[in-house]
């Protein structure tokens, strides 16, 4: 881990930066510079890694209300509709929280860290990644991110 973000500058910056990687600027967004759409997969991929670097952020930051903002960005992003072809629907069904912490899962997180993030018990992560595992027949937290990436479920 990085070293301890504190100052609110540094994280404006660091955050600008993300939000603009992930194509999130006024110049961008889902046209491209010539007003064509970007590719969709492209898209799903640049915001899933900004939700990515702002779990990071927000792990590595000491003060509580930039922890939460940091944290509210990441559930805004998470939540934005994104296009998909239609497909087939999996033959299981996860909870909204399971999906929460799967996610949270695909992107690294510990139970510990995966509780911090939800505000529950580590316990309580566990019983979900068991809950998931069983519905996908799976045995391992790995085995369960790649079926969920597999059949479309993680991005």
């Amino acid at each position: 881990m990085g070293p301890v973000v504190s100052d609110s500058s540094a994280v404006q910056v660091r955050l600008h930066r993300t939000m603009t990687a992930a194509g999130f600027d006024r110049a961008s967004g889902p046209f491209s510079a010539d007003n064509q759409p970007t590719d969709v997969r492209t898209q799903r991929e640049r915001v899933r890694l900004a939700q990515i670097e702002l779990l990071e952020l927000s792990a590595q930051l000491t003060t509580p209300h930039l922890r939460r903002q940091i944290l509210r960005i990441y559930s805004l992003l998470r939540s934005e509709p994104v296009v998909q072809s239609p497909a087939k629907p999996p033959p299981f069904r996860l909870t909204l929280r399971e999906m929460e912490v799967l996610t949270l899962v695909a992107t690294g997180c510990s139970n510990v860290e995966a509780a911090e993030q939800l505000t529950i018990r580590a316990e309580t992560v566990k019983t979900y990644m068991r809950s998931i595992m069983r519905k996908m027949g799976v045995r391992n937290r790995t085995a369960a991110v790649h079926t969920a990436r597999q059949i479309g479920l993680l991005d």
